[in-house]
């Protein structure tokens, strides 16, 4: 029987590389984003049995989405094996005094929330299958980087949020992966953006690291992520790993 991934964050990025990469694999899909001709476009474009995808567009952080997310995957494949909550957003960029309190709440929204709400309707789904959630993370949640108040903030919750859901369910696995500098939408916009909203040597920093090739590509980052969600040991569930873990790349 094949698997059923559902997928937020699915229209680009690395969400839309995890979704090439596992219906490589005969993995069904559960594709959200809130773009739907982005998810419509995406799912064309992998030239599989259109059976086996289906695309729920809306924002995760509202619950009446991720109710029709589940509910969805439910009725097209009969249960969820692997829920990979990607969507995530980085505003906004400045030092809390300078940012809106409304951007800083909307981060947590999104990058917080979505996960837990959408975690909450599929976990009895998972429970059933003895199933996997990968929830992406950053290497910001350990590391204070100035100007990133929320995101930060918001991911270290994320990877709290994933200790939990190891804690409270050891019939699912549940690990949380920081990709590492990835060439994505979010690595542009620090780049176009992050100039006098952050340090200059921190925004230097992506710059350079942009400049020399260092980025790693979503596709690289993707293939690790399917092989955590589709074949993770048990013994990893609430860690926070990193995607050149060995342990991690093992899985390959």
């Amino acid at each position: 029987m094949s698997k059923t991934m559902i997928v937020t964050g699915a229209s680009r990025g690395i969400g839309a590389a995890v979704a090439t990469v596992a219906s490589a694999k005969g993995v069904n899909l559960m594709l959200n984003a809130r773009s739907e001709d982005a998810l419509n476009e995406l799912a064309r474009s992998l030239g599989v049995d259109p059976t086996r995808i289906v695309v729920v567009a809306g924002d995760v952080s509202n619950e009446q989405v991720c109710d029709r997310i589940v509910a969805t995957a439910i009725e097209r494949f009969g249960g969820i094996d692997v829920v990979v909550n990607n969507a995530g957003i980085l505003d906004p960029i400045g030092t809390l005094d300078t940012v809106t309190a409304d951007d800083w709440v909307r981060n947590l929204m999104v990058n917080v929330a979505g996960p837990v709400l959408l975690s909450q309707r599929a976990i009895q789904f998972l429970r059933e299958r003895h199933g996997c959630i990968i929830n992406i993370s950053s290497g910001a949640a350990v590391k204070a980087v100035r100007g990133w108040s929320a995101y930060c903030t918001s991911k270290a919750a994320l990877n709290h949020f994933n200790r939990m859901l190891a804690a409270e369910f050891p019939e699912i696995t549940a690990i949380a992966v920081s990709p590492g500098m990835t060439a994505t939408d979010m690595q542009v916009m620090v780049r176009e953006q992050g100039e006098g909203r952050m340090p200059r040597e921190e925004h230097q920093r992506f710059i350079d690291a942009h400049r020399r090739g260092e980025l790693r590509s979503p596709d690289a980052v993707a293939r690790v992520i399917v092989a955590l969600g589709l074949s993770a040991p048990r013994e990893m569930s609430g860690e926070f790993v990193t995607v050149d873990d060995p342990r991690v790349t093992s899985l390959l």
